[in-house]
């Protein structure tokens, strides 16, 4: 099969289309997937480059863990059929597996794929599991979100974006940063109620009342200038985030991620506010069903900054890496 792959760490060359890689073989349980449309999240590029644990990395490695797809193959008796449009997380961005989803086909287990609802296409349905899962994952502490005051970080990345049509979706009053060029997206598409140019404001001076909850893509300083803002019975959702390694590099920058994020845990559980550190659980049952509905009610919508083919996932990544992409970049792999 046609795969994205790379066998040593560095720049985005290293990630090469190879068109004879084997297919990977289905267990019971397991769907094997025709992949229609895949979807780049900053792990698949982070692995690649070694900002990971590389002794945990299985190489030749395929990035990737958003499918959507057609089920190929599944056990007798499983609730899904071949033919049918399923989409998920299927977990294999993890570093220690093999086989993600930049390839003409996946395996996923049935326990972490939903039906694509009717209407959604594949290449938006590419672009939701793993960002809007991780966000939902972060949120569901704070949840019901209904007149809470939410201050989301990055409001116009993956992540982002999701979490503040759940907030909003729930009642909440959002705020969230965001470059000057994307005030009008965050505000009239996402619906957010404050959006702070980062550019020519501070955060702390725009939010005014007491937060309830505070989504941190990003990190380092911005997490120690939000922190403040919460009231004691607050929130703050810490989303594996590498604020402290690009502020401070890849020495000092671990070590100050670690301590911070351990201080406010134990922080949290002596007098507030409390801390969550966040690791997407990829099964279903952690959010995808809630957010199916979402889909259904028109309440979530998805954002793609560009759709690239296959071919191009090494180009997929110098975009991603940029820091600038409005939403989610997605990869055809297929048409129907």
């Amino acid at each position: 099969m046609a795969a994205a792959v790379f066998r040593s760490f560095g720049p985005p060359s290293v990630l090469q289309l190879e068109d004879d890689f084997p297919r990977p073989s289905r267990r019971k349980g397991e769907l094997l997937i025709k992949v229609m449309a895949a979807s780049i999240n900053p792990i698949d590029w982070k692995t690649r480059k070694g900002e990971v644990p590389r002794f945990a990395v299985t190489r030749p490695k395929i990035p990737g863990g958003d499918v959507a797809g057609l089920v190929e193959e599944a056990d007798p008796g499983s609730q899904f059929k071949p033919g049918d449009r399923v989409f998920g997380c299927n977990g294999n961005q993890n570093l220690w597996s093999t086989y993600g989803t930049y390839a003409e086909y996946a395996v996923a287990h049935e326990d972490s794929v939903l039906p694509i609802p009717e209407g959604w296409s594949f290449n938006e349905a590419a672009a939701v599991p793993l960002a809007a899962m991780t966000a939902w994952q972060a949120m569901q502490p704070s949840m019901p979100l209904q007149d809470k005051r939410v201050l989301v970080h990055a409001g116009a990345g993956g992540v982002g974006s999701f979490a503040v049509q759940i907030a909003k979706a729930q009642g909440a009053w959002v705020a969230t940063t965001c470059s000057g060029k994307n005030t009008a997206f965050v505000s009239e598409t996402l619906g957010a109620d404050l959006a702070i140019d980062y550019t020519k404001e501070k955060f702390e001076e725009a939010c005014g009342e007491p937060l309830d909850l505070v989504v941190d893509t990003i990190g380092g300083d911005y997490e120690l200038r939000s922190l403040p803002l919460l009231k004691r019975s607050g929130h703050f959702a810490n989303i594996l985030n590498s604020g402290f390694m690009h502020q401070y590099g890849p020495v000092k920058g671990p070590v100050l991620l670690t301590y911070y994020t351990a201080r406010g845990m134990l922080l949290g559980a002596i007098s507030g506010p409390r801390y969550t550190f966040t690791i997407m659980k990829h099964q279903a049952q952690h959010g995808l069903g809630e957010l199916v509905e979402l889909m259904k009610a028109g309440k979530l919508k998805v954002t793609i900054h560009e759709v690239l083919p296959l071919a191009e996932a090494a180009k997929a990544h110098e975009i991603s890496e940029t820091g600038r992409v409005r939403g989610k970049l997605v990869l055809q792999v297929a048409t129907e």
